[in-house]
């Protein structure tokens, strides 16, 4: 058994080891810099990482260095593993700006949504405006490059032979990186839930090869819930030494690993079985959308008369906006832009649909190379407008309208997502909150006649201050606030107090109500509210004899207090505004998305489901109360446990209901004020409210209480809150017992430009036998004809920047038969749009020769090349391409005795100067060795000019030589058959034209061992200037066909044979 493994082992190398000759046509996806923001990075180096960014991302960049080393420690605990490293973090100001990044490969930037990107040691991560996805991405981020080096080692003989036998199947190592980024959640468990109830595949397998992630991700809470947080670690150890997912299982948790699977299912199956029970079902009265690809539903707007609604659907990048008429289903397609893009992550956020009040015009809000861009559409006379929003704005999350000339958005700038007032006339803005803390889902409501804003926060108080991030990290959980437009006070409402649930989506019902979406029940359901009066506290008045006052809230004392100076105390109250919500949902599946017409009080719903369905519908807006919604068995669980942990506070803050509210009536005597308003003295000092600043700057700052404003019991009666201070926001997520003790000081004196250096990225050892710079062979220097390139020894080195925008690789080549030498340096430089590269290239052979004398001739054919090259991309996939060759060729006969230097002839040297126009296309997707997905094709031409230029006896440049003109196509399709087999189809043609020609030789094979050429077919009379082989034709010989024109057309099936079976043991195997 041994002595098969590595004769397949042999076998299965030499197509590495052995690449056949055969043409060189390059494709290749690009890279689209659509500003210079990347001009400028900086550097900040702290205790376990060091941390980039550039332009305005200095807010982020700060919040990444503090969450990582504030969730660093953790997770090695987790994982059990150290690196000795530090890790380096990338940031960028949002996902345009990271796809526009040149780091990495195409393989390492391939589409997997809500997966945080690695490169080595290198994490990139961007921002959403949401600090707790941000903390995702970093967490992930770690346990991925802790993973790679649990799993596959740290040294050289531990990369390559894990690499080559252990092939883990994607939901153990996708699910484990999501495990470590968050703990299972609300949102989580929604996805799960019909999946497992729905779906038919009763298989975890068949089930995991369609949502890798989340399967895996339940499998690891589920063995954490079951066996213990350290039996992560251990499975991982025991799956790495054994080198098989199906031992570690056994060795580990002490059950095989079908039994394993068998009790994950029956896990959840009874937690849901549960969950659905006193839950009522969607209206059975949905509204058709034309879908049948299943294709992303990303906006869903109902329309101020309820008669119309809007959406987009994205294509993974090809969105189109519709507008689809209720009542007769008719829709018409608004707006398109984008093109699919199956190799990067999709841009989800984009576009934004809004309806003015008036319903009869529509805004869109888009992305167009890295600026939004607002297009105002009238219905009525069939015409838009369209401007850029301003230039502050770095990506908007919700647009919606105030009134018809009005826009609230949510948006970031400078790093903050916060809330703004939009004035699409004039193009100017208003700031309502500037302050760390996240806001998002913006929406107008009329409530008690004013008009206001709802929105969800992560905020802990009701301040509105300007705010810098320093202690706290706003990774909390959603509440709503409101705040008031027309009085503009320096202080939010409160809507919503729930630590332990996140409230989103606000909508305005009527001038009374307000809703939003809560999973306080562990499922999405909707609740409605309205604003109230209340007394929030008492403050008194003491005014003396002398004229002077003092005030202080009413329970407060003074300890030394002259009563015969007192002249009068006035003790009156402080009126607030409160928030009482009530439950009027109570669906069995999260509900998604909703949209409201409050003019017809008609609210549109959207229920996502697992496949990729969905169900849409419009009913009347309820506001009567329901009996709250029971909590899921997770919500309950993780209640239980926070109370275990003694995690509670003990007089606990929560959100006001209405049924609490009429528990119980207080009645307060109000004791108006009889003296007159007084102004402000900003000498005065609030006695109970200050603190002492140290005077020393590196003293160790412990993190500050956080002062949360007191509110009513909650109508849901053990709704609880978190202790307030700075930590992991449990609630949205995050394990439970997470180690912060305190969030890491951030010193911006030690942020440092970054200076451009470069490291080694790689440094090979080859035996190949392919053609270096496009393989053009003079014909001259091959007077015997064509010779196929030899077996040779091929060491490389390729050195990058840490950005890849400079990349320099060089090389030697000596052959088998140790009668040459190659050499070859070439310098990218990526910095900008216009990419460019310098090339230098040079080769020498020596060939014996019959004489005219008993010592053989040496012939000596000796190519110097050096080359300058553009390419301007369009977008990822099309792209423009310049390249400008000085070539020079010369073959000569070495004075190997007396005769060879008199009689030999002199050397033949040829100089050429030469352009090549390109326009390439390239949107394939890899998806194993030799196998993709997509098209690819390109259309070119070529001119090459030979001159004479010496300066021996004086300068001397001659024109008058041979021309040659070279145009020609090359076009692939890879078709899908099934998971690991393609049908490949190729088109390809060129014609050569002028005094000097080139000769093409067709036939041959990839990864051909040992070539051969057809001698029995004839060339043409006429002497090319250069030989070459032509696109490869499989089944036949070099040379079964030859000339100056060809056109070739053929297909091919492939298929990786070893993996039809999703258990293929190795790396190897799963590519042959």
């Amino acid at each position: 058994m041994r002595q098969l493994f590595y004769t397949l082992l042999f076998l299965g190398s030499l197509p590495f080891l052995l690449p056949a000759q055969t043409s060189m046509v390059t494709f290749g996806k690009n890279r689209v810099q659509h500003h210079r923001d990347f001009d400028e990075w900086m550097r900040y180096e702290s205790d376990n990482f060091v941390t980039y960014w550039y332009g305005e991302g200095r807010n982020i960049g700060q919040s990444v260095v503090q969450m990582a080393e504030y969730d660093f420690n953790y997770i090695q605990g987790i994982l059990e593993h150290r690196i000795n490293e530090k890790l380096q973090i990338i940031v960028y100001v949002d996902l345009t700006d990271l796809k526009q990044s040149n780091i990495g490969s195409e393989e390492a930037f391939t589409n997997v949504a809500g997966q945080t990107k690695i490169a080595g040691n290198k994490i990139f991560v961007y921002f959403n405006g949401d600090h707790n996805d941000l903390r995702r991405q970093i967490r992930e981020g770690i346990a991925s490059v802790y993973l790679e080096a649990m799993l596959f080692g740290s040294n050289l003989q531990e990369i390559v032979q894990n690499a080559v036998l252990l092939n883990l199947p994607d939901w153990f190592k996708d699910g484990l990186v999501a495990y470590v980024g968050q703990s299972w959640n609300t949102q989580l468990d929604n996805e799960l839930r019909p999946l497992l109830v729905n779906s038919e595949d009763r298989d975890f397998e068949a089930l995991a090869e369609k949502h890798a992630q989340l399967l895996g991700h339940a499998f690891w809470f589920f063995v954490a819930e079951t066996y213990g947080l350290s039996t992560v670690s251990n499975l991982l150890y025991l799956t790495r030494i054994n080198r098989s997912v199906e031992s570690g299982f056994l060795y580990v948790l002490g059950t095989p690993y079908a039994t394993t699977l068998n009790d994950w299912r029956n896990f959840f199956n009874r937690r849901y079985a549960l969950d659905r029970s006193d839950r009522e079902a969607p209206a059975e009265q949905p509204v058709e959308v034309r879908n049948k690809r299943e294709v992303p539903l990303t906006q869903l707007k109902l329309s101020p008369d309820g008669q119309r609604i809007l959406y987009v659907l994205n294509e993974i990048g090809r969105y189109k906006v519709f507008m689809q008429d209720l009542n007769t289903g008719e829709r018409e397609i608004i707006h398109k832009g984008g093109f699919r893009n199956a190799i990067q992550a999709t841009d989800y956020n984009y576009p934004l649909v809004a309806w003015n009040p008036s319903g009869q015009e529509i805004s869109i809000l888009y992305e167009h190379r890295d600026i939004p861009r607002l297009i105002r559409y009238n219905l009525l006379e069939k015409k838009s407008v369209e401007e850029p929003l301003g230039t502050e704005y770095h990506r908007v999350y919700s647009m919606e309208y105030v009134n018809p000339s009005v826009l609230v958005l949510s948006a970031t700038v400078q790093g903050f997502s916060d809330i703004f007032l939009y004035y699409p006339a004039t193009r100017q803005s208003q700031r309502i909150t500037a302050d760390f803390w996240d806001d998002l889902d913006a929406a107008p409501v009329q409530v008690r006649g004013r008009t206001g804003i709802l929105f969800a926060s992560n905020r802990v108080d009701t301040l509105l201050q300007p705010a810098r991030l320093d202690t706290l990290l706003p990774i909390n959980t959603y509440d709503l606030f409101y705040y008031d437009l027309e009085n503009k006070p320096g202080e939010l409402v409160r809507v919503t107090n729930t630590p332990l649930a996140n409230e989103r989506q606000p909508i305005a019902i009527d001038s009374t109500y307000f809703g939003y979406l809560s999973d306080r029940s562990g499922i999405y359901n909707r609740e409605v509210g309205y604003l109230e009066d209340y007394i929030h506290h008492y403050e008194q008045e003491i005014t003396f004899l002398d004229g002077s006052k003092i005030q202080l809230n009413a329970d407060s004392t003074l300890v030394e207090l002259d009563s015969t100076q007192v002249d009068t105390i006035i003790v009156y109250p402080i009126v607030k505004e409160r928030a009482i919500v009530r439950a009027t949902s109570n669906f069995d599946r999260s509900l998604y998305t909703q949209s409201v017409a409050p003019r017809v009080s008609k609210v549109l719903e959207y229920f996502p489901a697992p496949n990729g369905t969905y169900r849409i519908q419009v009913s009347p807006i309820q506001t009567t109360a329901l009996t709250p919604p029971p909590r899921t068995v997770f919500q309950q669980d993780r209640r239980s446990i926070l109370s275990a942990a003694d995690q509670l506070m003990e007089s606990p803050e929560e959100t006001i209901t209405e049924e609490q509210v009429l528990e119980v009536v207080e009645e307060i005597t109000i004791v108006p004020e009889t003296m007159p308003e007084e102004k402000l003295d900003t000498n005065r000092i609030d006695i109970d409210n200050y603190l002492f600043q140290s005077e020393f700057s590196d003293e160790e700052e412990l993190a500050a209480p956080v002062p949360v404003e007191p509110a009513a019991p909650s109508a849901i009666d053990d709704v609880v809150t978190m202790v307030p201070r700075p930590r992991p926001a449990q609630a949205g997520g995050w394990r439970q017992g997470t180690p912060a003790s305190r969030v890491y000081r951030f010193r911006p004196g030690l942020i440092v430009p970054y200076r451009v250096a470069f490291r080694t990225d790689y440094v090979t050892f080859n035996v190949d036998n392919s053609l270096l710079f496009e393989g053009l062979d003079s014909y001259a220097a091959n007077p015997d004809g064509f010779n196929t390139q030899p077996l040779s020894m091929l060491l490389k080195g390729n050195f990058k920047d840490l950005f890849e925008d400079h990349v320099v690789e060089g090389g030697l080549r000596l052959p088998t038969t140790f009668n040459g030498t190659e050499y070859f340096l070439v310098y990218h430089n990526r910095k900008t749009r216009l990419d460019k590269f310098y090339a230098v290239y040079r080769r020498n052979q020596r060939f014996p020769e019959e004489g005219a004398s008993f010592v053989s001739w040496r012939r000596e054919n000796n190519i110097v090349l050096g080359q300058f090259g553009v390419r301007y991309p369009l977008d990822i996939f099309r792209s423009l391409r310049a390249t400008g060759t000085l070539r020079r060729d010369r073959v000569q006969f070495l004075a190997t005795d007396q005769t060879a230097l008199e009689e030999a002839p002199s050397p033949d040297i040829t100089q050429r100067a030469g352009i090549r126009l390109e326009y390439v296309f390239d949107n394939t997707l890899e998806v194993g060795l030799n196998l993709r997905h997509g098209t690819r094709y390109k259309v070119y031409t070529e001119f090459f000019k030979s001159f004479n230029l010496e300066f021996v006896d004086g300068f001397n440049f001659d024109l008058n030589r041979g021309f040659m003109g070279l145009a020609g196509f090359d076009f692939r399709h890879y078709q899908r058959l099934d998971r690991r087999s393609i049908l490949a189809f190729r088109a390809a043609g060129a014609v050569s034209f002028g005094q000097d020609r080139i000769l093409f030789y067709l036939g041959g094979t990839d990864n051909w061992l040992l070539p051969r050429f057809n001698q029995s077919i004839p060339t043409p009379p006429e002497e090319p200037g250069f030989v070459t082989l032509a696109n490869n034709l499989r089944g036949f010989d070099l040379n079964i066909r030859n000339g100056n024109s060809y056109a070739l057309f053929n297909a091919t099936s492939r298929s990786a044979c070893a993996t039809g079976s999703t258990n293929a043991s190795n790396v190897m195997l799963s590519n042959s």
